[in-house]
């Protein structure tokens, strides 16, 4: 009897005991539970906070640039005042941005910009730089037609500096013709998501030293405002006939139909023509050499279309494609180059069918709906009119690179 007490004494004793140890695991392991959930959250509020700070920072950057770019809009431009965040809340959020502009030697703009959020931080660091409307040799809303025998080089190609390009926004099957003996010494590009391969039709044929690809997001070609003060002057009327221009002005149009009629331009001039320039046989504009007059110019922004007919030209003696720049409004829809000597300038006209015809020599760049090269008709870029300055028509603030840190 004695016995069967004690062997189920020691019976409660070991079940008592065997509860403590489940309860001690039970305990353990629940204590290890919630360690691991409570590290989990820290972790996940942890990378809830890098991510907005990182978000941040990203929206600080992108904030900065608009405001880089709408600064470019007020004239003259104060390069003494940079805009600046501080603490500013991001939308829906509780982070924070706050950013810094600081100018460099190269005419670039060095952007800090910093996220917070609770308390991570998170800094991204961004080069701005200009970036004009003359960035390619050739560009093209659709089709560009290369014909036999015509050359696309560049010079004022500096060393480490990206090859000539030209390009346009079209995907359409044979947007860019090169036919036999067209040599582009540089890059072809087509639009977003096209094939090159089936894009430029008769590859082949011609001769492309660069690299053919796609571009990575549209090539924006914006419309041309006229400045104010052009826009507010009174017409002078139509320009038949010889004159001397020194100053800028406002005309309805220019019409030289008679024989070699010039317009000479001795100044830095800018001229807003309402309708139509139409230079007949043997007629031109001549700017003046940089020996005469170092700082004539001509900046054109013409309403209506450009016709020059044989033996005609825009003569620009100094030879320096900054001096001569035509902008096509949105009404102005073809351009014809029907002369057969040499053009030193850039046209930009984004609506405009460009024609360049045989044994013509241009030296600058062109931006058009479309382009045709005739025979004979070269293309030399000049790579110096990448070099952007704040006073350009159309420039606008880019990043160039972005880090994060």
């Amino acid at each position: 009897m004695n016995r069967k007490k004690s062997s189920q004494s020691k019976t409660k004793g070991s079940a008592m005991a065997l509860i403590l140890i489940a309860l001690v695991v039970i305990l353990i392991m629940g204590i290890g539970t919630l360690e691991l959930g409570l590290r989990s959250r820290l972790f996940a509020i942890r990378t809830a906070s890098e991510i907005a700070a990182r978000c941040a920072a990203d929206a600080g950057l992108t904030k900065c640039l608009y405001e880089m770019n709408q600064k470019l809009k007020v004239k003259p431009w104060n390069g003494g005042s940079m805009p600046v965040a501080l603490h500013e809340q991001l939308a829906n959020s509780d982070a924070t941005f706050s950013y810094t502009v600081t100018p460099d030697a190269n005419n670039r703009y060095i952007v800090n910009s910093f996220g917070q959020s609770g308390p991570v931080r998170r800094k991204v660091t961004s080069t701005f730089k200009l970036e004009g409307l003359f960035e390619y040799a050739i560009f093209t809303q659709g089709i560009m037609t290369l014909r036999n025998g015509t050359t696309i080089s560049a010079y004022n190609l500096d060393a480490g500096d990206p090859p000539l390009q030209i390009g346009t926004n079209s995907t359409q099957v044979g947007a860019i013709t090169s036919k036999l003996g067209v040599t582009i010494d540089g890059d072809v590009i087509v639009g977003v998501g096209g094939n090159p391969n089936t894009v430029i039709n008769s590859c082949l044929e011609g001769v492309i030293t660069g690299n053919t690809y796609s571009l990575p997001e549209t090539h924006k070609t914006p419309p041309i405002t006229v400045p104010e003060y052009l826009l507010n002057m009174p017409s002078s009327g139509t320009i038949t006939t010889s004159t001397t221009i020194t100053n800028s002005a406002k005309y309805d149009a220019i019409s030289l139909t008679g024989t070699s009629n010039a317009i000479t331009i001795n100044g830095a001039v800018e001229l807003y023509v309402i309708g139509s320039i139409r230079l007949g046989n043997t007629c031109q504009i001549k700017i003046v050499d940089a020996t005469t007059n170092p700082n004539a110019s001509l900046t054109l922004y013409v309403g209506g279309n450009i016709l020059f007919d044989n033996g005609s030209a825009i003569n620009n003696l100094s030879m320096d494609a900054h001096k001569l720049k035509i902008y096509g409004l949105d009404t102005c829809t073809k351009i014809d180059l029907k002369n057969s000597g040499t053009f030193y300038g850039a046209i930009y006209a984004p609506n405009a069918d460009i024609h360049l015809y045989n044994n013509s020599e241009i030296y600058g760049s062109i931006v058009g709906k479309t382009f045709v090269q005739d025979v004979g008709a070269n293309v030399h870029y000049d790579a110096s009119l990448r070099n952007a300055s704040v006073n350009d028509i159309g420039v606008k603030f880019v990043v160039r690179n972005w880090h994060e840190e």
